[in-house]
Order: C-alpha cells, then structure tokens, then sequence
C-alpha cells in the first residue's frame, strides 16, 4: 500500500496567512496606541476639568469678598460680617456684636471648594513707591539685605520713580538702562510690588525667597497713613527690628482694642516706629489687598481694590493685578461666613 502523507501547503496560503499575523499585530499596535491616547486624553480633560472648575471657585471666592467688604462695617482690624444688613447715618458707627469677622490683617482663611484667600488693608503694608521713607530701608534689610546695598537701592528706585531725568547720587537714569540692555525707567510710580525687579541692579540684590518676602511686605500704593492695627506680624518685626516674641504684648492688645499712637507701639514693643505721630491710622482704609489661590497648586492672584462707596460708578474699583507663586504651608482658618462655606458665629 502506498503511505498517505501531508499535502503540502500551497505557496499562497502559506502568504496569507503570514499577511493575517501581520494585520493582527498591527491591529494590536494600533489598538495600544488608540488607548494610550484615549486615557491621555481622557486624563488631559479630567485635569482641563479640575482647573476649571478651581478657577471658578477662586474668581467665586473673590467676588464674594467685594460683596462682603462693599456691604459690611469693619471694626479695627476686622471685615464685621452680618447676616441682616443694617444702616446707620453716614458719622454714625454701628455698635454690637457681628455674625462673623475676617481679619483684615493677612490671614488665610478656607474660600469656595478647594480655593483659600486672604485680605489685607494696605495701610498695614511699607509702600514700595516711598523709598526714602524709612520704614522702606528697614523692611527692605529685614530681609538680610546689607546697609551698603540698601544705600545703594534707595536712589535707584527714586530715579525710576522720579518725573525727571536728573540723574542722583548712586542712581540710574535712562542712560544707565540702555547701556545694560534694559528698558528705560517709565519716570512712573511702580504698578505693583514685582516691578521692583525691573530697577536697575535690584535683581542682584535678592534670592527667591526675598523676593517672595519682599511681595508679602509691600504696597504699591501711595500711602497716607499707617495702620498698626491692620499690620501683619512680619511687617511689624521688620519695620520694628525686633523679633516675633517681643510682638507678643503688641498683638495681644491690638485684638482687643485699638493702638491708637507711637507711644503705645512702643510701650508693647520696645522699639518706637520710624514715622510720624500724624500719619497713624486707627481703623482700616479703603485700600485693600485680596489674595486667593487653589489649594491643590499652581500661583496665587492678588488684586488691589479701592472701595468707593460713595460713587455713582460702583462699590469699588480694581487698581491692579498681578500673580506669583503661593505658599501653600500656610495655616487656613474657616471664615465665619456661610457664605465661603464657613459657619457664622452665633451672637451673644
């Protein structure tokens, strides 16, 4: 008998189905690559979503503070917060307790969903467009900034600052810009505090976290007046030279009652501070510093607000805005405004 074998596997067949292998690793490229994008993708819009949605609830969160601050009284160093409006005369200060208070002094407080803010009266701030003043000098070597350099930077900011074109001793006019490469000064008072870097020379003089100390510090306002009731403890340690343990008397008085005069500054202090009598202010002004940030990162946004209640055009009005990287270790309180999501304090 004759053995029966394999019939042999012809030439076309065997092509088809190598080609077959072939599109089905193919396939499963293809098919990788299509998931790979989709979870990128579908990540990408997850995270689009979540910035969002923080955005949101930070420009929320800031509204919400101009309507509290256009619609409130405020006490010493506090935004009183009430929950049934009330009017007095226009000389007339309301008395009594307050449903909830936001300290006015720079405190970070929780805001809307992840979000959290701070508010500041600038007159608690040393003003980065008054560098002869001497509050300036001291702030400024607060930060380990030696004398010789401070000497150097105070003419400089006067130059940039300035009207003219006159040149002042160690300064740094027009001519002295463009032979470096850099803009010439606007003969302008500074928009905010990050415009100090733009001074010829002053980027060398601090590192990061000066910079960042510095922002916290200053004001680009024009100040009238200085507020020790509103004054961050950093502020007043630096303009005081002392440290944060001989503040102690100061702040504990101040959040009960007023510090209504050098002399008391000095008294709780030990140190006297370099201004005048005149010029201090007892309750908050109508300039004032909002900050919010999301808490799950990313730059925080300060904007400068004048209230304006006595206008026809609005409650307030936005003077500037700027942005800078947030310090997110810093202690939240819950505000006590339902609100921002806080809980108010029931009256006594």
């Amino acid at each position: 008998m004759k053995r029966r074998g394999r019939h042999p596997v012809p030439p076309a067949a065997g092509f088809i189905l190598a080609a077959t292998l072939w599109a089905l690793v193919a396939l499963t490229v293809v098919a990788t690559y299509i998931d790979g994008v989709t979870r990128t993708t579908v990540e990408d819009t997850q995270q689009a979503k979540l910035m969002l949605e923080a955005e949101l609830d930070r420009r929320g969160t800031e509204a919400t503070l101009l309507y509290l601050l256009a619609t409130n009284r405020m006490s010493h160093h506090s935004l009183l917060m009430e929950k049934e409006q009330r009017f007095s005369d226009y000389d007339t200060m309301l008395d009594g307790a307050a449903d909830g208070a936001l300290n006015l002094a720079g405190e970070s407080y929780t805001g809307l969903g992840d979000t959290a803010f701070s508010i500041q009266d600038e007159n608690g701030l040393v003003s980065v467009n008054a560098p002869t003043d001497p509050m300036f000098t001291r702030m400024v070597e607060s930060l380990g900034v030696p004398p010789k350099d401070v000497a150097r930077l105070v003419p400089r900011v006067v130059d940039y600052i300035d009207l003219d074109d006159d040149l002042s001793l160690d300064g740094a006019e027009a001519f002295s810009y463009h032979r470096a490469g850099k803009p010439a000064p606007p003969n302008w008072f500074l928009a905010t505090p990050m415009e100090l870097n733009h001074v010829l020379g002053v980027g060398d003089l601090l590192d990061n976290a000066q910079w960042r100390r510095l922002r916290d510090l200053t004001t680009p306002r024009i100040l009238v007046s200085v507020n020790f009731n509103t004054m961050p403890a950093p502020v007043a340690a630096a303009v005081l030279g002392v440290d944060d343990k001989a503040l102690g008397p100061f702040l504990a008085e101040r959040a009960e009652t007023p510090v209504t005069s050098l002399a008391r500054v000095g008294e709780l202090t030990g140190q006297t501070p370099p201004t005048y009598h005149g010029l201090v202010a007892v309750l908050p002004s109508y300039f004032l510093r909002i900050t919010t940030w999301w808490r799950g990162g990313g730059p925080r946004t300060v904007v400068g607000v004048t209230l304006t209640p006595g206008s026809l055009m609005g409650p307030w009005r936005k003077e500037y805005r700027y942005s800078e990287p947030a310090d997110h270790s810093v202690p939240l309180q819950e505000p006590q405004t339902e609100l921002l999501g806080g809980r108010s304090v029931p009256r006594t």
